[in-house]
C-alpha cells in the first residue's frame, strides 16, 4: 500500500460542537484506518449500495468529511456529519445518538461500521471443501459453516476488515466436547483483573479462563438427559485485520469506573496462544489508534492517540492537535486509555 499521499496530512482538528468529543475521537482514529481509505477510494463497493437504503448516507458523508480532513490541515466542523448521525439514528431508533448528550465512543463506533457494513451488504456463496482430518479441521467445518449462513444473508469487505470469530465449547471432564459455537465480533469487550496495575495479556487471560460448570450450575446434556460436571472454555478461530479493543473500565450498571493502569503493548502484541485455528503465529499486531477517556461515571471527555504514516503518534483533542514527544510510551500508555486499534502486522504491505 502506498502511504506516501498521506504524507504530512491528517493533522486536521475537529470542533466540539457540544458534547461530541466522542465522535470526534472515532473519527480521528477511523480517519487513519489506511485500511479503509483504500476500500473506499477504490468505488468499486458503490456497485452494491442500497438505493434508498438510509445507512447508505454514513459511508456517503464519511466519504466527504474524510476528503476534507485530508485535503490540507487546519481545523473542520463536521456538522453535515453529525446532523445525518442524528437523521441515521433517528430513523435507526437508536435514540442516543439523535441528540447533543455525552455518548459511550466505542458504542458510536459499532453504530458507524454497523452501517457502512449494512451499505453493501450482499448475500454471498461460500463453499467449503474437503475432508476433516483432525480436531482443527473439525473446529474449521464449525466456523466455516457459521460464516457460509452469514455471508449467504450479509457479506461485506467492511466484516472481511473489522470481524473475528471467538469460539465457545463445553468440554467434558474427560475432554469430550460435547458443544462448540463460534461466533463473529467486531469490538473485543476486555474485563479488568481487580489488580492495580496489569497487562493486556492478563485482561486476555482473564477473557479466555476456563469455567467449571458443576452442582447446581452443572451442564444439562440433551442427549442424556442428565446433569454433567463440564468445563466451559473461550478461544478465538482467529482475529482480524484491525482489531477493535475495548478496556470495561465501567460497571454494567454504569455506577463505577476503573482507572487502572494496563500495560499495553505499542508493537508485536502476540495473540497466537489465544488461537485455535490455522496458523495462530500469524496474530501479531501493531497498536495505531488510542482513544482515552477522562473523567468519571457522570461525564468526561475523550481524546484520541494516533499513529500516522510516518510513525509518528499525534494527540488529538477536539480542534487541538499535537504531535507526541519520543518518549512515547509514558505519554499514551495511561490509566486513560479506553478503547485500543490494533492493525495485523504487515497488513500495510
Amino acid at each position: 500500500m502506498d502511504l506516501s499521499k498521506y504524507t504530512g496530512k491528517g493533522l486536521t482538528g475537529l470542533v466540539n460542537l457540544g458534547n461530541t468529543c466522542f465522535l470526534n475521537s472515532c473519527i480521528q482514529v477511523l480517519n487513519h484506518t489506511y485500511e479503509l481509505h483504500e476500500f473506499l477510494n477504490s468505488t468499486g463497493y458503490k456497485r452494491h449500495m442500497k438505493p434508498g437504503l438510509i445507512d447508505c448516507s454514513i459511508i456517503e458523508e464519511w466519504n466527504d468529511l474524510r476528503n476534507v480532513m485530508w485535503a490540507q490541515n487546519g481545523v473542520v466542523a463536521p456538522n453535515k456529519f453529525v446532523h445525518n448521525v442524528h437523521r441515521v439514528a433517528r430513523a435507526k431508533n437508536r435514540d442516543i445518538f439523535t441528540g447533543w448528550a455525552q455518548n459511550d465512543m466505542p458504542e458510536f463506533l459499532l453504530f458507524l461500521i454497523e452501517c457502512m457494513h449494512n451499505s453493501i451488504s450482499r448475500g454471498m456463496k461460500m463453499n467449503i471443501n474437503g475432508k476433516s482430518e483432525n480436531s482443527v479441521d473439525d473446529l474449521a467445518l464449525k466456523c466455516y459453516d457459521m460464516l457460509k449462513d452469514v455471508y449467504a444473508k450479509e457479506y461485506s469487505e467492511i466484516m472481511d476488515m473489522f470481524y473475528g470469530i471467538y469460539v465457545s465449547q463445553i468440554v467434558s471432564l474427560k475432554k469430550k466436547v460435547h458443544s462448540t459455537k463460534p461466533e463473529s465480533f467486531f469490538i473485543m469487550d476486555l474485563p479488568i483483573p481487580t489488580e492495580n496495575t496489569c497487562s493486556l495479556y492478563d485482561c486476555f487471560d482473564n477473557f479466555v479462563a476456563s469455567e467449571t460448570l458443576s452442582g447446581d450450575n452443572a451442564w444439562y446434556n440433551e442427549k442424556t438427559g442428565k446433569k454433567e460436571d463440564v468445563v466451559k472454555t473461550l478461544g478465538f478461530w482467529n482475529f482480524p485485520k484491525i482489531l477493535v479493543i475495548t478496556l470495561k473500565r465501567f460497571s454494567p450498571d454504569g455506577s463505577m469506573k476503573m482507572g487502572n493502569l494496563i500495560e499495553f503493548p505499542i508493537e508485536n502484541l502476540n495473540l497466537s496462544k489465544y488461537v485455535k485455528g490455522y496458523n495462530p503465529q500469524q496474530y501479531v499486531y501493531d497498536l495505531f489508534g488510542i482513544c482515552n477517556h477522562v473523567g468519571g461515571v457522570s461525564g468526561g471527555h475523550y481524546t484520541a492517540f494516533v499513529k500516522n504514516s510516518t510513525g509518528k503518534w499525534l494527540n488529538y483533542n477536539d480542534q487541538i492537535v499535537k504531535e507526541i514527544p519520543e518518549q512515547v510510551d509514558s505519554h499514551i500508555i495511561t490509566p486513560m486509555a479506553y478503547c485500543l486499534f490494533y492493525r495485523k502486522k504487515n497488513n500495510l504491505v
